[in-house]
């Protein structure tokens, strides 16, 4: 309204130069359209046909009906494109914001990432700091060089071998700093095209010092892991072996023992075999003799219990787990209540019993269609700690729960059947006792207490 009082009183004050008639009213519909909605721009051009159709007088109706219509067409038109104009700008205005925001985040990723631009034939054009960083070099001593002075035995076919992908798979390689130290890292390989037909390549550095490390950490407990599985199952079997073999044993000796009694009563013609057979029964006394400081030299002394966390235990373990469960489509769950976890322990020992639960847990859901494994921990009271290993497989059978510990026994065709019975062994060396049950996942649920603690050093 207010655009077309302005209009009128534009056109009242060119009537002394000539008559207009819509001409002047155009205005009142354009700032409309430019600054208000499609109803505004509506209301404008009404206002301007009633004010023009009222204030000059024509000559038949339908010249005023004709005049009226053209103007609400070419004000409809110029309205539309006057929004159009105002969309236009408007989404310019938040293109030109989302550049600057783009720009400033590749900006940013740029200065944190280790990224270096090649050309073709792989020469540094441009290297980041951290980059810089990584090789203790600086852009000047840098750009210009070739790249395989960074990374010893960089290959430039290897680069032009990913022509055509877009981004070529991270591959690993040895990098050199610039005072000789050696160091892995890998390459995220990207092509980009110039405008010469030429191609730029760009580096996307990571230093896999700390997941070399990481790695080789990862390996040596799970050597020592394996040292533990080896030195319990032997301590294990020679525990078995002692057991079964005394009482043969002990059974050779006494026929010997009553032999050389009979051929005592022989006479003198006797006594050369009464000393042979004294020499074999000193020879069976002493093989029972080495079976048993075997099986000592093999037990596992339980005076090493430290206090530990068993969060801290289980997050040693996570890459191990990792190797269990995932390949075989089986997500393993921890859940261990973090603020009561300090026990009274032997870390390796412990961990070796949980990875054994956990791997009969794992092979038990694997031909399930539901696969689950849970880890859980939990206070029950001051002074003890459960720990629970539970699946979604089958369950154990009420008729094997009673001996599924015992030496030798197994239900799987290629087991030895001491994984239980060694885990049995450590969990009683740490105060404990090993028990199955039925789980909330509808398979099986191994658990067992430890001593709790809450004075002494905590790792």
């Amino acid at each position: 309204m207010a655009s077309v009082a302005i209009a009128l009183l534009a056109r009242l004050g060119l009537e002394a130069f000539g008559k207009f008639y819509y001409l002047p009213l155009i205005p009142a519909v354009m700032l409309p359209a430019l600054l208000a909605s499609r109803r505004a721009t509506a209301l404008a051009i009404i206002l301007s046909i009633l004010a023009n159709v009222v204030l000059v007088p024509r000559e038949s109706l339908t010249d005023a009906i004709v005049n009226a219509l053209l103007f609400a067409l070419v004000g409809a038109a110029i309205g539309e494109i006057a929004r159009a104009g105002r969309t236009a700008r408007n989404r310019s205005v938040q293109l030109g914001s989302h550049l600057v925001k783009r720009e400033a985040t590749i900006q940013a990723m740029l200065t944190a990432a280790s990224i270096v631009t090649l050309d073709e034939d792989s020469k540094i054009i441009s290297i980041s700091g951290p980059a810089c960083a990584l090789f203790k070099t600086s852009p000047d001593e840098a750009v210009g060089r070739p790249f395989h002075d960074f990374v010893e035995y960089f290959d430039p076919a290897a680069v032009q071998a990913a022509a055509g992908e877009q981004t070529a798979a991270e591959q690993y390689w040895l990098g050199r700093c610039s005072d000789g130290d050696l160091f892995p890292v890998g390459i995220q390989i990207t092509l980009l095209p110039a405008a010469d037909h030429a191609c730029e390549v760009i580096l996307t550095l990571t230093d896999l010092r700390l997941w070399h490390t990481a790695e080789l950490r990862n390996q040596a407990l799970n050597d020592q892991l394996n040292q533990v599985w080896r030195m319990n199952s032997l301590g294990e079997m020679a525990a078995i072996l002692s057991h079964e073999l005394n009482q043969p044993l002990t059974a050779a000796a006494g026929y010997l023992h009553a032999t050389q009694a009979d051929l005592g009563r022989a006479g003198v013609l006797a006594d050369s075999a009464s000393r042979t057979i004294d020499l074999a029964k000193g020879q069976v006394l002493r093989a029972g003799d080495i079976i048993r400081r075997a099986r000592d030299l093999l037990a596992v002394d339980t005076r090493h219990l430290e206090p530990h966390r068993l969060s801290s235990i289980l997050e040693d373990l996570e890459p191990i787990l990792q190797m269990l469960g995932p390949p075989a489509g089986v997500p393993i769950q921890i859940d261990i209540d973090s603020a009561d976890d300090r026990v009274l322990a032997d870390r390796i020992q412990l961990q070796q019993a949980i990875v054994n639960l956990v791997r009969n847990a794992v092979e038990a859901v694997e031909n399930e269609p539901l696969r689950e494994v849970a880890v859980r921990g939990r206070a029950i009271s001051t002074t003890r700690y459960r720990l629970s290993v539970e699946d979604s497989g089958p369950g154990v059978a009420p008729r094997q729960m009673d001996r599924l510990f015992q030496p030798m026994m197994t239900t799987k065709t290629d087991g030895m059947g001491l994984g239980l019975s060694v885990t049995r062994t450590i969990v009683e060396r740490h105060g404990g006792k090993l028990a199955v049950d039925t789980s909330d996942l509808g398979g099986a649920a191994f658990s067992f207490e430890i001593q709790r603690t809450f004075s002494g050093d905590e790792s």
